[in-house]
């Protein structure tokens, strides 16, 4: 698994930041927040997320109405990318 970092100067202080890579899954229906809605599609997702990834991942928030993950993995990011957009 390959993790793409990104050198940031903070201060004086130079720190290495991992690069997210943000993968679209589902849009919600009627302009309803994410949170709101939940359907079969999001649990097969929390299903092959559970199975398949092993480096940190983040959700989209709740209050958007679009759903994605958001991948520290370069290789993560890409199977989900062929198996979920």
């Amino acid at each position: 698994m390959t993790v793409t970092y990104k050198d940031h100067d903070i201060g004086g202080l130079i720190l290495s930041i991992p690069v997210l890579h943000r993968v679209k899954y589902a849009d919600t229906v009627d302009q309803v927040e994410a949170a709101y809605q939940r359907s079969y599609k999001d649990h097969l997702v929390d299903s092959w997320l559970k199975s398949n990834c092993r480096h940190p991942y983040y959700r989209s928030p709740g209050y958007l109405r679009e759903k994605f993950i958001e991948f520290e993995c370069d290789e993560e990011a890409f199977m989900f990318a062929l198996s979920w957009s």
